[in-house]
């Protein structure tokens, strides 16, 4: 099997903005539980299906589909099997912002399933200049660095003018005060899943009465606590699926799931497979 790339389980891609925005391709193996990121997310889709849980809401990406992740905006990603394969970048805040000093004031928002009239023409653009982006990515000629910024900033600018709306400051602050509340504790389940935790654990995490920390978790990443804890569960498992030869039982248990029918329910709901499917098609897939 590919050798296992290993880090946290959603990637801190802030920390490789060098250029202002960082590209990179995904497949079966980059499926992730709920996140987000500080960066602005444009994710397009070259073959296969995917589908995006953003806000609660769960977009079907088909070939040639595009979708936009706002800044701080929770969402997940599951690529479908066998061969699903997209191109996903990343775009720092500090990179938009030498361009608009207000970019915490707008809200983005850019999918297939909501075009208004008008946005269309914009959006099949958008998708071209990613694939030239893609080309060019490919290629890594001497001109890359200025062609592909030059291509960022084409999509960046239409997103400003044909996909964006005002928020307010108050409203940009408080979603940052949460975002680092939530940043706090989602780390804290990812070093601690392999161990029970409970809901108790988690609000002493925030210095939290356990009720408002239900509430609140709930409201800002749109499932329960111990849901996102299994949901993290599940994802260190099929990673592991994927690049270990070891035993599905012996994964199961060193990733702290212990009620072997939830497990097996879960995973078939979230990857429409059972795990020794999985791993037969992770064994024969040319993009891993």
């Amino acid at each position: 099997m590919t050798e296992k790339v290993e880090g946290v389980f959603w990637e801190r891609s802030d920390q490789l903005l060098e250029n202002g925005f960082h590209i990179k391709f995904i497949t079966m193996s980059s499926n992730s539980p709920l996140h987000w990121h500080k960066s602005m997310e444009v994710l397009f889709i070259l073959n296969g299906r995917a589908t995006v849980n953003l806000d609660g809401v769960k977009h079907k990406l088909n070939p040639l589909d595009m979708i936009v992740v706002d800044s701080a905006q929770v969402h997940d990603g599951i690529f479908a099997l066998p061969q699903t394969m997209g191109v996903c970048i990343h775009i720092s805040k500090n990179f938009m912002r030498k361009y608009l000093a207000d970019i915490e004031l707008l809200k983005f928002q850019c999918n297939p399933q909501k075009l208004l009239p008008g946005q269309k023409d914009v959006y099949n653009q958008i998708c071209t200049y990613i694939k030239e982006l893609t080309i060019l990515y490919f290629h890594q000629s001497q001109s890359y660095q200025l062609k592909s910024s030059a291509l960022v900033l084409e999509i960046l600018a239409d997103l400003v003018e044909h996909f964006s709306s005002p928020v307010s400051e108050s409203l940009s602050v408080s979603a940052y005060n949460k975002l680092a509340q939530m940043e706090q504790i989602c780390q804290f389940v990812e070093e601690r899943h392999q161990d029970k935790i409970t809901l108790q654990e988690g609000a002493d995490e925030l210095s939290l009465n356990k009720d408002y920390f239900c509430r609140f978790f709930k409201e800002n990443m749109g499932v329960s606590f111990i849901q996102y804890v299994n949901q993290v569960r599940i994802n260190h498992i099929y990673q592991d699926l994927i690049y270990t030869e070891d035993g599905i039982q012996e994964i199961m248990e060193r990733h702290g799931f212990v009620n072997q029918k939830l497990f097996y329910r879960m995973f078939k709901e979230t990857y429409d497979c059972t795990p020794a499917k999985l791993r037969q098609i992770a064994r024969d897939n040319p993009y891993l």
